[in-house]
């Protein structure tokens, strides 16, 4: 990945690599919060990612290594009305509970420095046989990419 090293397109200001102070975004329940993330960053504070698909890259390590949580996935079914079902018994699963399920990584790309990723997603308990899922991992990953946009937003960190 080569360093965006362009001036800052607000100030003109020269960008330097900085590690980012936490910042944490939510889409339906699944929340994202990244800590010490590389960005570039001007002498006045303008932000924007280290490279153009720096966002892209981070989903892909987030998602490409092992199971990031413990849990399976909720099936999903349905054409026009869809709903969740148990992984296990097939059971269609209530509305998300009050209980939710965490995992952290540690992401390293492209010789950067390393920086945590916390997720947090609702967890959902069959009525049925009392198995624990969460919800499918097409909708988790929309998700994902959701919340970590708005993550990006609420840091105000620029895309290029």
């Amino acid at each position: 990945m080569k360093l965006n090293t362009m001036r800052c397109k607000v100030c003109h200001g020269e960008m330097a690599l900085r590690a980012l102070d936490a910042m944490a975004g939510e889409e339906h329940g699944v929340r994202m919060r990244i800590e010490g993330m590389p960005a570039m960053q001007c002498p006045k504070g303008h932000k924007r990612f280290v490279a153009p698909d720096f966002a892209v890259k981070l989903m892909d390590a987030l998602l490409s290594q092992d199971k990031l949580l413990p849990l399976d996935a909720a099936a999903e079914k349905g054409m026009l009305r869809k709903r969740y079902c148990c992984p296990g018994c097939g059971e269609e699963l209530a509305g998300g509970g009050d209980s939710s399920v965490e995992a952290m990584r540690v992401l390293q790309l492209n010789g950067l420095e390393a920086f945590g990723v916390q997720v947090e997603l609702p967890k959902l308990r069959c009525s049925g046989c009392g198995r624990e899922s969460v919800p499918p991992e097409k909708a988790v990953t929309d998700d994902l990419m959701k919340a970590s946009v708005n993550a990006f937003r609420a840091a105000e960190v620029e895309p290029t």
